[in-house]
């Protein structure tokens, strides 16, 4: 799970270092470091949960599956516990000097926040034979969107997401830009989508699973016309749609 680094040198520069900032870029948590000392340069802990990874604060319990553990100081010199989690070990952790991870420069812009518009997402589209799933979760374009969300957005855009990422008309694509920020927004206020594993950093679960359209529904009916959904596979992922309200050849008036 570390990546960019030896053991050994995380736990020599880590040692009365201080947490200057932190940051997210996409699904990626980035910490600058400032080494303790009169050292000027810094250092980056970039945390990528994975599946089933969860960053934890001060735990009641010590866990099963604890892979780090930072022990910090605060501001009044209180003890803070930060506890990475992770059960399937698809999470890493990068240790790097002046940057964060090298893997972040292969991003797109966040998908939430970020500088980008439609005009940025119809120049990305353009001429692309790939379907809309598969680009929603190729972090080269946009950063941050998973298999939930990227179903929750096609659906609220009306889109299928087997349909080729050059076949959509320029309303659609403003539409699309609208319900990826709306949709990535309103997972923020919500806390998150625990389903499973995912937890803040107080082991509290977030309440946007209450809210899903057509992810992990198949079978049921459609909140909007009331179709069966049907389930589909797309980049290795189980992909939920409308067949009737996210048509394969055209959008519905």
């Amino acid at each position: 799970m570390l990546r960019d680094c030896r053991p050994e040198q995380l736990k020599s520069w880590l040692p009365g270092a201080k947490v200057s900032s932190t940051e997210r870029v996409g699904k990626f948590i980035l910490l600058e470091l400032k080494p303790g000392g009169s050292s000027s340069f810094v250092f980056y802990l970039t945390i990528h949960l994975g599946m089933t990874g969860q960053l934890l604060i001060n735990p009641r319990d010590p866990g099963k599956h604890g892979r780090f553990v930072f022990e910090m100081r605060g501001r009044e010199g209180e003890p803070i516990c930060l506890q990475f989690r992770d059960m399937r070990k698809f999470g890493r952790l990068h240790l790097t000097v002046g940057t964060p991870a090298p893997r972040l420069a292969l991003l797109g812009p966040d998908a939430w926040v970020g500088e980008w518009d439609a005009g940025y997402l119809a120049r990305e589209l353009c001429g692309r034979r790939a379907s809309l799933k598969a680009f929603l979760l190729d972090q080269r374009h946009l950063s941050g969107i998973g298999n939930i969300y990227s179903d929750e957005i096609l659906w609220w855009s009306r889109l299928c997401p087997l349909r080729s990422c050059g076949s959509l008309s320029s309303d659609e694509i403003v539409r699309l830009a609208q319900e990826i920020r709306r949709i990535l927004g309103e997972g923020v206020r919500l806390l998150g989508c625990s389903i499973s594993d995912f937890v803040d950093t107080q082991g509290s679960s977030g309440e946007f699973q209450k809210w899903l359209r057509v992810y992990g529904r198949q079978g049921k009916k459609c909140f909007r016309c009331g179709a069966r959904l049907v389930r589909a596979v797309v980049s290795g992922r189980g992909t939920i749609y409308c067949p009737e309200c996210q048509p394969k050849n055209a959008s519905p008036e």
